[in-house]
């Protein structure tokens, strides 16, 4: 299924996150980001990594170690938060499934308060037939039972 504009923008504000590998530290570090030091399990080839979160701090770090002329390198992986299994999908689209669960839940509603029954009842009234037609029919229903069977 085909993902919206509103799925990329929630996969990256809520599964992802930016992590930035260098082997030696700047001056400043802008607020909110974590630096761990690495393992040998992570490849070896860089001594810190910066788990960064929001995008805007990436730019802001990224640029400081340019600055400081410090190789680093930047991979995005997933943060291990519950919103990834409902987000990270990739047979499905997040914004298509609420949708449809909105349009099933208006449905319901509509069902279970009896407004379909109500309509029937108004719209579907019981036709009257003129009093000559209920004279015969009493005529022919009475004509029918008197005849020797």
């Amino acid at each position: 299924m085909q993902k919206t504009t509103l799925d990329s923008w929630l996969r990256r504000k809520y599964v992802y996150e930016t992590y930035v590998y260098c082997n030696t530290l700047p001056r400043e570090v802008p607020e909110g980001i974590t630096l761990d030091e690495t393992t040998a399990e992570a490849g070896g080839m860089y001594k810190y990594r910066f788990i960064v979160p929001d995008e805007r701090l990436v730019n802001e770090l990224t640029a400081r170690l340019e600055v400081a002329n410090i190789t680093y390198t930047s991979r995005i992986g997933d943060k291990a938060s519950t919103q990834q299994k409902l987000l990270n999908n990739p047979y499905t689209s997040f914004t298509m499934q609420m949708a449809w669960i909105i349009v099933i839940g208006i449905i319901a509603i509509i069902i279970l308060s009896g407004l379909p029954q109500r309509i029937w009842e108004k719209y579907s009234a019981i036709e009257e037939e003129p009093e000559g037609k209920k004279k015969r029919a009493a005529v022919e229903q009475v004509e029918y039972r008197q005849l020797p069977g």
